[in-house]
């Protein structure tokens, strides 16, 4: 075969992760606030909170925008009173996170996760019809983006020998979102006294089925809410699941990609509606919820993982790259224990019990090759003394958490499970399970090459040219090695020699051909 004096290289491109630190924001809170007069005046203030909703988010132009909803949340008693009262404030904000320029300039359709913890919080009452809280909100954004590497598949020419090796990895990721609102009733059964104030809501997205069809995704859902309220006789809860189902269309979506599949809530209001006789026994819910799909275009090729020239000498640059491959499945758990104390106080009952991950951090954990995962988890307890007056206990205690998978855009931390024991006279312990399910996108590093180039005005090392050599090879040695080692052609070597497979299985001697 007549060789080209030219070098001909072909390029594939592949996606790799972009890895980039968790950039934080802390959003001051300050609130004056005076009681409306149907509330009865302040006397004793058992708990304030945060709750915050990332109600939407935009990137364009290298920053990501998004708007924040913080509900405070002050739960006291009255005086001569054992009825826990609520009274909530809604505060809004819009703020932004320049993105570094390996988002901003090289990915592609980045995919923002934010999430919103309290920082501190701090409630005094300046009167007894007025209070005043500060505190901050700590805003922590992931990013999961990809970015574009071009890499050697193969090259020609100038007496080049190239060794490849098949890759099967995700040449392109499309995203779709669809926002929608979920708007139901919460019935409370007879069996329960009827609703007088909302005390704590939590509320459980489950994506439990999707596929693509006809180029749209559909996904089917549930809407788990838990409502903590107080009765006229106490604090009850009241629990609903309300399904759904969603279509997103997307340009480019085909059946047979691989596909995941979150759902993040933006928001949520519920609108107590009294009967005829006065009482609440139904709760309208209106949660504002965006469904993010993800589904990845796979690719298969080979690409080029050695080369020389048995004419001229070849320089060449290798780098180990983490190919983006099909998303694969994530399911971990651990459990975190809290002790929570109120000394000299005699706790009887227990009406509720409630924990959270805040301060989340991951990194990689070198020792297992996964990921570590620290935070720090609080722990609530709404309980009662021998007198029935409710108590409320809170506290934080770290935890660190290690799972297989590598460091990554990992699903978000949930709490399933939350049980309770009375374990002293003033202490409850808390059980809190924590839980990692879902998808993220697979990785697989592997060494290619990136740049190949011949020089045809260099000479060869000495040593090269030769009419017959002789080479004792070892056992499971490499026939490729061994045609780079002398500059011949590998399969050269291998018909010379009758040997059919890429390495020795015994130590023979060889006939190395001179081959140009």
């Amino acid at each position: 075969m007549v060789q080209s004096n030219e070098l001909k290289l072909l390029r594939q491109t592949v996606l790799t992760p972009v890895s980039l630190p968790e950039p934080v924001q802390e959003q001051s809170i300050e609130l004056d606030y005076v009681l409306p007069d149907y509330y009865p005046d302040f006397f004793r203030m058992l708990h304030c909170s945060a709750e915050t909703d990332i109600t939407h988010q935009q990137y364009r132009d290298g920053v990501l925008e998004y708007s924040m909803s913080v509900r405070l949340r002050v739960l006291y008693c009255a005086q001569d009173s054992n009825t826990v009262q609520a009274v909530t404030q809604q505060l809004d904000y819009t703020r932004q996170f320049p993105m570094p320029a390996a988002v901003a300039e090289r990915s592609c359709a980045p995919c923002f996760r934010l999430t919103a913890d309290t920082a501190y919080l701090n409630c005094r009452a300046v009167s007894s019809r007025r209070i005043d809280l500060r505190g901050a909100v700590r805003v922590t954004v992931q990013v999961c983006a990809e970015q574009s590497r071009e890499v050697i598949a193969g090259a020609e020419g100038m007496h080049i020998q190239t060794k490849t090796e098949p890759v099967t990895f995700v040449s392109r990721m499309l995203r779709a979102e669809k926002r929608f609102t979920l708007s139901e009733q919460m019935q409370i059964p007879p069996a329960q006294p009827p609703l007088l104030a909302i005390l704590r809501d939590e509320v459980r997205l489950r994506v439990n089925d999707t596929r693509i069809a006809a180029g749209k995704l559909i996904c089917k859902g549930e809407a788990a809410v838990t409502l903590l309220y107080t009765a006229s006789d106490g604090i009850e809860t009241v629990q609903a699941v309300f399904p759904f189902s969603q279509i997103a269309e997307t340009d480019g979506l085909r059946d047979d990609m691989p596909l995941n599949v979150t759902a993040r809530l933006n928001s949520r209001l519920y609108t107590p509606q009294a009967e005829g006789d006065g009482d609440i026994r139904t709760v309208m819910c209106d949660l504002q919820i965006t469904l993010c799909g993800e589904a990845a275009e796979t690719a298969s090729a080979e690409l080029l993982t050695d080369a020389f020239s048995t004419v001229y000498p070849v320089t060449m640059q290798k780098e180990m790259l983490p190919l983006l491959t099909a998303p694969v499945p994530v399911s971990d758990s651990t459990r975190v224990r809290a002790v929570l104390s109120r000394p000299d106080t005699a706790l009887m009952k227990v009406y509720a019990a409630w924990a959270e991950p805040v301060n989340v951090r991951t990194a990689p954990d070198t020792e297992t090759g996964g990921t570590r995962i620290s935070g720090e988890l609080h722990a609530c307890v709404l309980a009662a003394d021998a007198d029935g007056v409710p108590q409320m206990l809170e506290d934080s205690v770290p935890f660190t958490w290690s799972i297989a998978a590598a460091a990554g855009c990992l699903p978000e931390i949930a709490v399933p499970g939350c049980s309770y024991t009375l374990t002293g006279a003033d202490s409850v312990t808390v059980q809190a399970e924590l839980s990692l399910s879902g998808y993220m996108n697979g990785q697989s590093p592997r060494e290619v090459v990136t740049e190949l180039s011949a020089d045809a005005d260099a000479d060869m090392p000495d040593g090269t040219e030769y009419a017959l050599r002789l080479y004792f090879g070892q056992p499971d040695e490499s026939l490729w090695e061994i045609a780079k080692r002398f500059r011949t052609v590998p399969d050269a070597v291998r018909a010379e020699n009758d040997c059919p497979g890429d390495t020795l299985t015994a130590a023979q001697m060889l006939l190395i051909p001179n081959v140009k």
